[in-house]
């Protein structure tokens, strides 16, 4: 068997997975600002781009165990490639971020497999920043917990919100090792 023949389609491949992953890690462009929606929600939604990544990422994924089943099955062991296509495709839609939706009476995350998180104003315990990865952690007195990841914009007027609708009562944390630098070192 000639070598170039296996190794050419398969670093191809190997390349398009890597920039397909590249595109849904992506994070949000800084100009990007969250939206209203018509029943009045301002609504934080990851880059189109990360978007059409995921669709391409779970194509080729579908293109891969279709073209298993469709070369035929001959024993169980034929199964374990599209089974593992199957299982990153599952792990690809209920790891992606989730929307986050603002309104008057909470805040919400929706998720395509997970479902939806609600915690109302009222509800929220404890908010943590990680400036870090641009991320930020909101977790309710019932253990519900909303993330806010690096792919969603306007990270400054989520942290608004919540000040404005949480007031006092919440305690904006930085999480342990990181550290305030009040000026610069000497």
């Amino acid at each position: 068997m000639n070598f170039m023949q296996l190794f050419i389609p398969l670093l191809f491949a190997i390349t398009v997975l890597l920039l397909l992953a590249k595109l849904i890690v992506s994070g949000a462009d800084e100009d990007r600002q969250a939206t209203e929606t018509e029943g009045g929600k301002l609504a934080f939604t990851p880059n189109r781009r990360s978007f059409w990544g995921v669709y391409l990422f779970l194509a080729c994924l579908a293109y891969v165990g279709v073209a298993d089943v469709v070369s035929g099955i001959k024993s169980s062991s034929d199964l374990a490639s599209p089974a593992f296509c199957l299982a990153f495709v599952i792990l690809i839609l209920s790891a992606f971020p989730g929307t986050i939706l603002i309104d008057k009476d909470g805040i919400e995350q929706v998720y395509w497999l997970r479902g939806r998180k609600r915690i109302a104003w009222n509800e929220i315990s404890k908010v943590t920043t990680d400036e870090k990865r641009g991320e930020v952690k909101i977790k309710g007195r019932n253990g519900t917990k909303i993330h806010f990841a690096r792919q969603l914009p306007d990270r400054t007027r989520l942290l608004a919100e919540l000040e404005k609708h949480g007031g006092e009562k919440m305690a904006v944390q930085v999480p342990s090792g990181a550290f305030a630098m009040s000026g610069p070192a000497a």
